[in-house]
């Protein structure tokens, strides 16, 4: 059985954050999630409505929420966290089903 995990998080930017400015901020999430055991791959995207959508690929749950646990409580990501809209932000981690490509 397939165990790999998508970690899907939508959110808005805080008001008064560009998008130049948040991206300023992605690098140390970059290095940080790129560190965690059981990372595979991140995407991180912008709708037209200005919701962001980051996709990271665990190998299982246990990895996922050791990631988002940590992420949380680690003082180099409070500036990304900072410049992100709390309250827009939904977290979600979905079983992999199809991947392809």
């Amino acid at each position: 059985m397939n165990e790999r995990i998508i970690e899907a998080v939508t959110f808005k930017l805080a008001k008064g954050v560009s998008d130049a400015d948040f991206l300023k901020t992605v690098a140390a999430s970059t290095d940080f999630i790129k560190a965690r055991e059981g990372f595979i791959a991140r995407r991180l995207s912008k709708g037209e409505d200005g919701t962001w959508l980051e996709h990271i690929e665990w190998e299982n749950m246990t990895a996922a929420k050791s990631a988002s646990d940590a992420f949380m409580k680690e003082p180099s990501l409070a500036p990304m966290m900072q410049a992100i809209d709390g309250a827009s932000a939904i977290v979600q981690h979905n079983q992999l089903q199809i991947s392809v490509g």
